[in-house]
């Protein structure tokens, strides 16, 4: 499964996900500066399965469902790559429903 992390997600977790899974940061793709709409836009463009930000309300600016890709937002509470990590399994089991009925999951 190939998955984006945001800008917003530490990239230290990318490490940790199960090796079966390609993950990339858009900062080593160089879409940092994207705005919403071009990073989903390229993120389906390259075939991305899942997308994985912090931005609680991409769903709400955004239709998703114009987009051919799964989403998942963390809306977690203190943001630091220890509490992230903590989530990480919740992530993890939430990515095959995500990819496969392309959707937006919300992980609180």
């Amino acid at each position: 499964m190939k998955i984006l992390l945001d800008h917003n997600i530490p990239h230290e977790l990318r490490p940790l996900f199960p090796e079966d899974h390609d993950v990339y940061t858009t900062q080593y793709l160089g879409w940092s500066g994207y705005e919403d709409d071009q990073l989903l836009e390229a993120a389906v463009e390259a075939s991305f399965s899942v997308v994985i930000t912090l931005d609680r309300n991409l769903p709400h600016q955004q239709d998703l469902r114009a987009y051919d890709i799964g989403i998942i937002v963390l809306a977690v509470h203190p943001v630091t790559a220890s509490h992230l990590e903590e989530q990480l399994d919740r992530v993890i089991e939430a990515l095959p429903h995500a990819a496969s009925e392309r959707e937006s999951v919300v992980l609180e």
